[in-house]
């Protein structure tokens, strides 16, 4: 079972283009334990098996790439133009920057730097077990008491079936018409916990000092 594993490719997204209108700044680079936000979701990312890493930029995107440093050569950025348009317009082009031998893809948002390493890699191994076990297409996603967040898993996926999501709707209009769509059950807020405000962001520095450094 393991040599499967090792052999299944995964692509990772994270769409960090955003203009954070709500914000007033691009919270991407907000510091947050001394570190741009985006980089605690690029660590997060970095520690698991993908095979690629694609991070989507558009916003700031040349004071990103200054501020934060990716030495994996797995890892790299990508400039989405439309990204005004909202965040369909980066998903879309993240995917269609995948290998087109990848039929498999983890989505990460730049905002939410207090998922749990273990939820990545829960949902990351989850999905690879489902890969084999069905060659139908589907949706994995983290959830807690019901609700479901990010990061979400695609698996057996082409890129132009995303063709038709437009503006700020994300997945979700596709998320419906896939056969299988699994919660998997966490006890991580972390996968909810989206930094969108200067309050929540305030409240996301006095948190980040009582949080577990394990998961930060």
């Amino acid at each position: 079972m393991m040599e499967g594993i090792m052999m299944i490719q995964t692509s990772a997204i994270i769409l960090a283009a955003g203009t954070s209108s709500r914000m007033g700044r691009a919270k991407q680079l907000l510091p947050l334990g001394g570190r741009p936000i985006l980089a605690h979701v690029i660590d997060r990312v970095l520690a698991e098996s993908f095979t690629e890493i694609i991070a989507v930029i558009g916003h700031e995107a040349d004071a990103i790439q200054r501020a934060i440093s990716v030495q994996d050569a797995r890892f790299r950025w990508v400039m989405n133009k439309d990204y005004r348009l909202g965040q369909g317009t980066s998903l879309k082009y993240g995917l269609s920057q995948m290998n087109e031998h990848h039929s498999s893809v983890m989505v990460f948002l730049a905002d939410l730097p207090f998922l749990s390493q273990e939820t990545v890699h829960n949902i990351y191994e989850r999905g690879t077990l489902m890969l084999q076990e069905t060659n139908v297409p589907f949706v994995l996603r983290p959830s807690v008491q019901g609700t479901a967040g990010h990061p979400v898993f695609f698996g057996h996926v082409k890129a132009e079936w995303f063709q038709q999501i437009g503006g700020d709707q994300g997945a979700k209009v596709m998320m419906e018409q896939f056969p299988i769509r699994e919660k998997f059950p966490v006890e991580d807020q972390g996968i909810l916990y989206d930094i969108d405000t200067p309050e929540g962001y305030e409240k996301a520095g006095r948190f980040f000092g009582k949080h577990d450094k394990k998961t930060v």
